[in-house]
């Protein structure tokens, strides 16, 4: 009897303790509550992969079981099985960069082709994820793909678009629409374009409404005054030659045109402040800048249709400028964290070596929006005001390359001469090769985007 009960007795710690271990474990590994990897694993992951006969914990096929317990670190930083995509450097998700990203590549339904050599599209047998869904995950791995945290718009989770929609957008209330129509990317290679319109009137431009084909890397819309040799209208110009040589006569049309409106995103709307405008003047040239990476096998297609929405003269109270900083100088060892600092003030004073500058014409600025933009190797910028009563005030931090917030500051940040911004940047570069600024989506950039009046 006293040998039973201490059998029973025994049975039962090891249970207990086999559930406490089970449960530690569990609460170690699982995501925090409304993370974004969490809301992944609910919306995505569980209905449409961990499945019965898929990636469950009993059939795990490919040697990945997408459980709530484990998906993360089964996923995050590990090789795929597929050789394929193991021969491409490929990682099941490789923090910071969608397109190395196996996981993103068979979700993908749009551009993953049997050229590639990774198998079927997944969710194997059922409909793809959306384009929302899609974006998310884009987004999240961009942002490093963390545990915990929140670093996507959970609102794409509950986009119903399909991946492979024919792109619209309605015409808007006001203003005008400007397509850019498809231009192929060939395989294994990137494609950056400028495609000129002339704008025959004047646009007093509220709101910036677009939307392109996924595996854009940029949209920039830049305009030119008259004045000045212009390039050639209606005609795609491409900044490389088909043996990767920069053409030249790209640098020459750089100088004298105005930054206008940037996205990196699939879809994006900007809008200006209640009775604020930004002046676009007739007989302007306008200037749409496109950049698509093609990482697979097949050619695929980039495309652009955007809105801009305008109104009348009397709704305007303040006359908006774009505001574009930027440092060109860099030097990214392999292997290694840099961290760049770069101040720019009013004035056009102390600007320095390979930057851009406030206007000198400018005394006094009110800034009113601030993003960044750099590319994969940017892992933090951080702006601080520099000089006035606001000295060393961090105004803005991003920590995702491909989807920079742009802030919006209700309460203009004001700046007189001799006081400015600092550009903090953060970079970690992975590669065996020094990186330094450039055009193409493996060189980096240090820039600030912004409107001020």
């Amino acid at each position: 009897m006293l040998y039973a009960l201490r059998s029973l007795l025994a049975l039962v710690f090891s249970l207990t303790l086999s559930t406490l271990v089970s449960c530690t474990f569990f609460s170690m590994d699982a995501p925090e509550p409304g993370s974004s990897y969490a809301l992944l694993q609910e919306k995505v992951f569980t209905p449409n992969c961990a499945t019965s006969g898929c990636h469950d914990s009993r059939n795990a096929v490919a040697g990945l079981d997408l459980s709530p317990a484990v998906s993360y670190r089964n996923l995050v930083g590990v090789e795929p099985t597929n050789q394929n995509a193991k021969a491409d450097k490929l990682l099941r998700v490789k923090p910071g960069d969608p397109y190395k990203s196996f996981l993103y590549s068979k979700l993908d339904s749009a551009n993953l082709h049997k050229s590639d050599g990774y198998g079927s599209p997944m969710p194997l047998g059922s409909r793809a994820i959306t384009a929302g869904q899609l974006d998310f995950i884009k987004i999240w791995i961009a942002a490093g793909a963390p545990k915990n945290g929140v670093v996507a718009d959970a609102k794409l989770l509950e986009d119903t678009r399909p991946q492979n929609e024919v792109l619209s957008l309605p015409q808007p209330a006001s203003g005008v629409q400007i397509r850019l129509d498809p231009f192929p990317v060939p395989p294994q290679n990137e494609r950056e374009i400028f495609f000129a319109r002339q704008n025959t009137q004047e646009l007093l431009l509220t709101k910036f409404e677009m939307i392109q084909r996924d595996r854009s890397h940029h949209f920039i819309l830049y305009g030119y005054a008259p004045g000045r040799t212009l390039p050639p209208v209606n005609v795609i110009r491409d900044l490389y030659l088909p043996n990767g040589q920069l053409v030249p006569e790209r640098f020459a049309e750089m100088s004298g045109r105005t930054f206008i409106v940037a996205s990196q995103l699939k879809a994006e709307t900007i809008e200006l402040p209640p009775g604020m405008a930004m002046r676009i003047p007739a007989n302007w040239l306008l200037d749409l800048n496109s950049h698509y990476t093609n990482g697979t096998r097949d050619t695929i297609y980039g495309e652009v249709i955007f809105n801009l929405h305008t109104t009348k003269p009397e709704n305007v109270r303040t006359f908006v400028k774009p505001l574009q900083l930027g440092f060109y100088n860099l030097l990214l060892p392999p292997k290694k964290e840099t961290v760049v600092e770069t101040t720019f003030l009013v004035g056009g004073i102390g600007g320095g070596n390979g930057q851009d500058r406030f206007s000198s014409r400018d005394s006094i600025v009110h800034i009113i929006g601030l993003t960044s933009h750099t590319h994969r190797l940017g892992k933090r910028f951080v702006i601080q005001i520099v000089g006035g009563p606001r000295n060393g005030e961090i105004v803005y931090t991003a920590t995702n390359w491909l989807n920079p917030p742009l802030l919006r500051f209700d309460n203009p940040i004001v700046l007189r001469r001799g006081e400015g911004l600092k550009s903090i940047v953060t970079y970690y570069n992975d590669t065996n090769e020094i990186v330094t600024f450039g055009f193409r989506s493996s060189d980096e950039m240090n820039l600030i985007f912004g409107y001020y009046y």
